[in-house]
């Protein structure tokens, strides 16, 4: 019952970031006292719903081989199918307050961080931040979010989609294009 109450309060919040308690326990056919025996707070709430997405991004990032020459390939494979479920943390920028997510969020960034710096020089371009091009690669699977959730982007479209503008972007060869 649990998930299926993160699943609708991440749906319910993304819609209305102003729901209520009440809002989302009706959304997922449970009583409010329900709701407030798991969640006393709304704040507990958003807390618990956003711990659920870094619990999947942690997942999709540990089942990646980081060592590997298509790391970043397998990283977008894992990243974009979970969609709304991560997206929320990107729309409630006031969860960067909650130190502990903060900290946990930073945490879960080194290593996509250490790989993007492993393929600089060689893949990706040498002349930017590792974590500049790291938020870049983040931006192009937001962006598929974005896009499938408005029916603009096929699922099964958008990795190509987000590798291609991903490493046209920062590829070394990006550099002998500017004037």
């Amino acid at each position: 019952m649990s998930v299926h109450l993160l699943k609708t309060a991440t749906s319910v919040l993304l819609k209305d970031p102003t729901a209520s308690l009440g809002d989302v326990a009706r959304a997922a056919g449970v009583g409010r006292t329900t709701l407030h025996k798991r969640y006393p707070t709304r704040a507990d709430l958003v807390r618990a719903v956003a711990s659920e997405a870094l619990d999947l991004v942690d997942e999709a990032i540990s089942t990646v081989d980081l060592t590997s020459d298509d790391a970043v390939d397998q990283l977008i494979a894992k990243l974009v199918p979970l969609g709304p479920r991560v997206e929320f943390l990107l729309r409630f920028p006031n969860l960067q307050d909650d130190e502990r997510l903060s900290t946990r969020l930073n945490t879960m960034d080194q290593p996509v961080i250490d790989l993007i710096s492993r393929l600089q020089g060689t893949r990706l371009r040498a002349d930017l931040p590792a974590w500049w091009i790291t938020q870049i690669l983040y931006a192009g699977v937001y962006s598929a979010w974005e896009g499938i959730a408005a029916g603009r982007l096929a699922p099964l479209d958008a990795p190509r989609l987000v590798l291609t503008t991903f490493y046209r972007g920062v590829s070394d060869a990006g550099t002998a294009d500017r004037s």
